[in-house]
């Protein structure tokens, strides 16, 4: 019996560090964009870095229970519309690339 409830004990702290590590990411991408000098678009409209944060962190406080890991959250939240699934693309330096690329790129420099 105390096995079982060690493991169950185990799994839970597994569990909530796993969540915390995935929102700590998260709160790091969205500030990444927030501080970023890219142009944001989402639905064919441009958005600065601190309006596509804002955006991101509304879509991230309404998922973010069912958001497994900071893949999931990059692919399933922050790289397309939910509306239309149209993907969300960043534009730095005169060059376009997927929200998704870039999130991820944006977590190589972590």
């Amino acid at each position: 019996m105390k096995l079982i409830h060690s493991l169950l004990i185990g799994g839970l702290l597994i569990g909530s560090n796993a969540f915390a590590n995935t929102e700590e990411d998260v709160r790091y991408l969205i500030n990444q964009m927030r501080q970023s000098d890219c142009d944001f678009i989402r639905n064919g409209d441009s958005h600065n870095g601190k309006e596509a944060a804002e955006h991101l962190t509304r879509k991230w406080n309404y998922a973010k229970d069912d958001v497994a890991s900071i893949q999931v959250f990059v692919e399933e939240v922050a790289s397309k519309s939910w509306f239309t699934g149209t993907p969300y693309y960043v534009i730095c330096q005169g060059k376009q690339t997927t929200s998704a690329d870039w999130l991820t790129q944006q977590l190589k420099l972590k």
